[in-house]
């Protein structure tokens, strides 16, 4: 599929022991899946709507659709601030529930965090996308020890830190933008019994989790299996996204 690539692969590892939100470790089996190369951008954004995105009610749930209703929202929060706006930088100012109606409207869905984490990390259990390597202002775009060197803020180009680049190519997961996943947060994951194809759904109003960490968060949150959570209605910029759509093998 164009500018996606196929995450696919045996068992991996699940969590880490730095933070009790990521434990139990588990042995976790997903079915292939793409993901987008690139988050989505403004570029990208634009035609959702361009072409009626917010108007199409097909595309929303109900909560989403008076959401957007109640507030009048027809674009994003920072649509038209030029430090968030350009057209090669993610796409921010997004709630959960414009980033699964935009995903709707492109034929894809939200990743799973299981999707997200493997396709940061792969097989190999690596601490951020790139490898194990320290982070460095010249692989991301994040705030060491959370104080970040201008106040007024700006988000970078995808493609600014190509060295940023997770075992299956996709570039970016690690600051810039938090990316929403399709999973509530949960506090651990003892819920999950069986690790094949986890997903965790408690209530659309309820806090969903971002992956990836941001131009505001320290390099902690930029771990493979670092979680956050924020409320669906959220929409700082802080937080973005991508997509990804099952493989569908041929019948045999």
């Amino acid at each position: 599929m164009i500018n996606m690539t196929l995450i696919s692969g045996e068992k991996f590892t699940r969590g880490s022991l730095e933070s009790p939100d990521e434990m139990p470790l588990m042995q976790v089996k997903l079915d292939p899946f793409f993901m987008d190369v690139k988050p989505v951008t403004n570029e990208d954004f634009q035609v959702f709507i361009e072409q009626g995105g917010y108007q199409e009610t097909d595309l929303w749930s109900s909560e989403g659709l008076e959401f957007i209703s109640k507030l009048g929202i027809k674009e994003p929060l920072y649509w038209n601030d030029p430090n968030w706006n350009q057209a090669d930088q993610p796409v921010t100012g997004i709630s959960w529930h414009e980033a699964v109606a935009y995903a709707k409207f492109v034929g894809k869905s939200l990743p799973t965090e299981a999707q997200w984490e493997f396709a940061a990390k792969g097989n190999d259990n690596r601490k951020y996308p790139w490898g194990n390597a320290e982070a460095s202002l010249l692989l991301a775009n994040f705030a060491p020890d959370c104080e970040p060197a201008e106040l007024n803020r700006r988000s970078t180009p995808w493609h600014a830190h190509l060295q940023n680049r997770s075992p299956f190519g996709c570039i970016d997961m690690a600051g810039n933008l938090a990316e929403w996943c399709q999973d509530n947060y949960s506090p651990n994951y003892n819920w999950d019994q069986s690790g094949i194809n986890p997903l965790y759904k408690s209530s659309i109003t309820d806090d969903f989790v971002t992956r990836g960490g941001s131009g505001l968060h320290d390099s902690e949150y930029m771990r493979c299996s670092s979680r956050d959570p924020y409320p669906p209605t959220v929409r700082d910029n802080i937080v973005g996204f991508r997509c990804v759509k099952l493989l569908i093998k041929d019948s045999e």
